[in-house]
């Protein structure tokens, strides 16, 4: 989730090693009219625009992956559900970040490896239109009904029954879906394992950053508290200098703001520096990442050298490291109109947090926000739902509260379904941290960023991620032995 972003013998072998391996028995695409479908492993089958609507015939072409390499007839089926971020390939089931939890325990298990785009992410988009009028067939509701209608689908087509029992995978919002599907479809779906699945809506989620400040002091991930006060105490200062004339020249100067006097207005104030004027990796951290500044441990060792100069100069170092040189663009207006093009595939997400799910991420006055506190106010964003999508701010509230009124949120009452979380992810503010009933085990996987045990495996894992699988595959199969 993203509102600016989770073995055989080939796939314990490295990712080159795997496509070398790829398995004969992954479907050929159909003829198609999406263009931009390149692999000849996509596999499409004809979905019902509306589920809800029986006089609409409207059909799309949605997308999907099979692989029977480990299939036995008996096994389990084990669905990894797409949601928002980049286009799903057919690495999906060989070696990704998605779902891999799942592709490693399948052959274990004889399980039949399955993976559905959801609607509206890449070339399952209908008509490759995302105009507001379009986007109405957008929601965690279709998508649901989509996964229904494949379910049947892939039933009929390889003789499935009862015994072969379906558990759905994801993270993030994936991860959402996988555990409204069980939620939803008990009768279709068995268990499920939803990771790092932020299933409690709000308008307004002061706690990400709130977990970002956390995490940049978490010692176990190479921060500490003084880089954190370093982070605050610098946005401090970018905070005091936006307040007067001179101060917001300065900032403009320091920061390489491509258009001269951009800080006067307070809209284009905010979106400069209203969630950080920095990138701070938190949500992906990867503790061997290579590149510069590239984790919590990297950002902060710039963080606390002191030979950089006041905290606010350590932070104007480390923008213009991360922005490359380029000048730093601070156009509220710019942002809205972009975001307004109907040929945009980013609306998708964006539209559904105006209509299902919002986690607008503020930085309260008075919180552990490291950022300018105050300036990210809810009103942009419910700007942005009315400019981008005519969508009212009575509506994007009521929205919200009901679509906790029709999952539960963080006390959703399906069973069987397992939520991993990670303790650094900031996305845990939101999620299911305390078991809704006696079947829906919840873990926290220490050091961890966003889905992380979903990866495919890697030698440099750290203790805590291999744990985690194991935990998972654990229970996935003693719920396998369950009817």
């Amino acid at each position: 989730v993203n509102n600016t972003i989770m073995k055989s013998a080939f796939v314990f072998a490295s990712s080159v090693a795997a496509v070398n391996a790829l398995p004969t028995s992954f479907k050929s695409g159909l003829d198609t009219d999406l263009a931009s479908v390149k692999s000849p492993y996509d596999y499409y089958l004809d979905q019902k625009l509306d589920h809800f609507d029986r006089s609409n015939k409207e059909v799309f072409g949605q997308r999907y992956f099979v692989n029977d390499t480990y299939w036995n007839g008996d096994g389990p089926v084990f669905l990894c559900v797409g949601g928002e971020g980049p286009p799903l390939t057919w690495k999906v089931l060989v070696a990704s970040d998605h779902c891999n939890d799942m592709v490693e325990l399948a052959p274990q298990v004889g399980a039949l490896l399955l993976a559905l785009e959801h609607r509206y992410y890449g070339p399952s988009t209908p008509n490759d239109d995302y105009s507001s009028e379009n986007l109405r067939f957008l929601s965690s509701e279709q998508a649901l009904g989509d996964i229904a209608h494949f379910h049947a689908k892939m039933s009929d087509e390889y003789e499935l029954t009862d015994a072969n029992k379906w558990v759905s995978f994801g993270g993030s919002y994936p991860g959402m879906m996988a555990a409204m599907a069980r939620l939803r479809y008990p009768h279709l779906f068995h268990a499920a394992v939803s990771s790092s699945s932020p299933l409690q809506a709000a308008v307004e989620m002061p706690g990400y950053n709130e977990v970002v400040a956390e995490s940049m002091a978490n010692e176990g991930v190479g921060g500490s508290q003084l880089c954190l006060d370093v982070i605050t105490d610098g946005h401090k200062a970018v905070g005091e200098l936006l307040e007067t004339s001179s101060g917001r020249r300065e900032l403009e100067e320091m920061f390489n703001i491509c258009t001269p006097n951009a800080l006067d207005n307070e809209a284009n104030a905010e979106q400069f520096a209203g969630n950080g004027v920095v990138y701070l990796p938190v949500q992906s951290n990867d503790p061997v990442c290579k590149g510069p500044h590239c984790n919590i441990e990297k950002i902060c060792n710039m963080m606390t050298d002191s030979s950089l100069g006041t905290p606010l100069d350590r932070l104007v170092a480390l923008h213009t490291d991360q922005s490359g040189g380029a000048c730093t663009p601070a156009n509220h207006e710019l942002y809205l109109r972009a975001i307004s093009n109907p040929k945009d595939s980013g609306r998708s997400w964006y539209y559904q947090t105006c209509t299902e799910w919002g986690y607008y991420m503020t930085c309260p006055v008075g919180s552990k926000c490291p950022y300018v506190q105050g300036l990210h106010k809810l009103s942009s964003d419910y700007e942005m739902c009315s400019r981008a999508f005519g969508i009212d701010q009575e509506t994007v509230d009521e929205s919200i509260a009901f679509a906790n009124d029709m999952y539960g949120g963080s006390d959703i009452q399906g069973t069987r379904i397992m939520y991993p979380n990670g303790e650094i992810d900031p996305w845990k503010a939101n999620g299911v941290l305390v078991p809704p009933n006696d079947e829906s085990p919840v873990m926290m996987v220490t050091g961890a960023s966003h889905h992380v045990w979903t990866h495919a495996a890697e030698d440099t894992d750290t203790e805590y991620v291999v744990a985690a699988k194991q935990a998972i595959w654990d229970q996935v199969t003693a719920w396998l032995k369950e009817e």
